[in-house]
């Protein structure tokens, strides 16, 4: 994961404040729409893609070009978390024959590498389901070089920007002390707050690279949860390399984020970040799917209202897949241990009302709970 920074922008960029981050800036619209011109006025006119897309519905201002149905801005400005702050907008293709974005990080003299990043014009994407496959050896990806994959950044979200990691690799440097020597690893994981120790404000988890070329990459974001997915090859039939869930309460809330990619040079441990050598990372997809609703219907009870006997929860026909589960009431307070789909009636139910709550999910849905009707008091 990546390392505290100090950006250095322009000055009519927005400066990231210190923080954990990648330092992928996500600037407002008005701030992209000023970067575009620039490049224009110096000569870098935008390229449409080769492969034609259907936009999205809000595929944010016009940026550098169009890609997978969104707007995407080259970064042109200096600053972390590059180990000498530079970028170059050279070094990201706009999307060729087959759609695909190539990165690259350069060194044209051989001590002054240059980092590329691309980030989504769009603002506030929210939960849902995103993927990429990316063409990347990362098992041999060099010590110093840092492969932000896809990731989620609002830079107005401090201190920890809500990123969101979905396939991050590096072996950050070489390690924590000069001239250690640790293996490439991907991860899974966010920051919330960097401020705050792993499991508080962030949570990571690392993994082994593989020696796949092709891998993808997908993540559902959902209110509380967060479920990423490594898969070895083209799509999500292949090898799962990595499945990792996340839950609980700092998992990040959407607002502001931008989609990002990146690859750049970490200054930090060991390593000769002066004089890495290039590398090359071709993106070959990108997708973004918003948090679908669940058909949910009201849920009715059956059986007869007497002592002893037994009712049964009817859900009704949700949306294929759904995983339900079940709660049952007295007079509306739960009861404890009624779970189930049927409920056995008992003495202490006599007089007062029942009712019960189905709650449904699924991996890509919004989680959604239905309550029946309370039935008469029991006899």
């Amino acid at each position: 994961m990546s390392r505290t920074v100090n950006a250095l922008v322009p000055k009519k960029l927005p400066v990231l404040p210190p923080g954990r981050g990648h330092w992928a800036t996500g600037p407002r619209a008005l701030s992209l729409l000023l970067a575009a011109g620039l490049c224009l006025a110096m000569g870098a006119i935008p390229a449409r893609a080769a492969v034609t897309v259907q936009m999205a519905e809000d595929p944010g201002p016009v940026g550098s070009f169009e890609w997978k149905g969104f707007n995407w801005q080259k970064r042109f400005w200096s600053g972390g978390p590059q180990f000498n702050g530079a970028f170059d907008p050279a070094n990201v293709s706009s999307p060729d024959a087959n759609g695909y974005v190539t990165l690259k990080l350069s060194n044209p003299t051989g001590s002054a590498p240059a980092g590329a990043e691309i980030q989504s014009t769009r603002e506030g994407f929210g939960y849902g389901t995103y993927s990429t496959t990316v063409a990347k050896n990362v098992s041999a990806l060099q010590p110093e070089v840092v492969w932000g994959c896809l990731f989620t950044y609002d830079p107005e979200a401090d201190p920890g920007y809500n990123e969101i990691d979905l396939c991050e690799a590096s072996a950050w440097g070489g390690g924590g002390a000069y001239g250690e020597n640790w293996p490439v690893t991907q991860g899974h994981g966010y920051w919330f707050d960097a401020l705050l120790p792993p499991g508080e404000g962030n949570s990571t988890i690392t993994f082994p690279t593989t020696t796949n070329v092709v891998t993808t990459h997908r993540l559902f974001w959902e209110p509380s949860k967060l479920t990423f997915e490594t898969y070895a090859g083209t799509g999500f039939t292949g090898t799962l390399l990595k499945r990792t869930v996340m839950q609980g309460a700092t998992v990040p809330i959407p607002a502001k984020e931008a989609v990002h990619f990146n690859l750049w040079v970490t200054g930090g441990g060991g390593g000769d970040p002066l004089h890495v050598a290039p590398e090359t990372v071709v993106i070959r997809d990108f997708s973004y799917a918003p948090l679908s609703t669940l058909t949910a219907p009201t849920p009715t009870i059956s059986g007869t209202l007497i002592t002893g006997n037994t009712l049964t929860a009817n859900p009704g026909t949700w949306t294929s897949g759904t995983t339900l589960k079940y709660q049952w009431y007295r007079s509306g307070a739960a009861i404890s241990g009624a779970t189930a789909k049927t409920y056995k009636l008992a003495a202490i139910d006599a007089g007062d009302t029942i009712k019960v709550r189905v709650t449904g999910s699924k991996t890509g849905y919004t989680t959604v709970s239905k309550y029946s009707a309370a039935t008469a008091p029991v006899s």
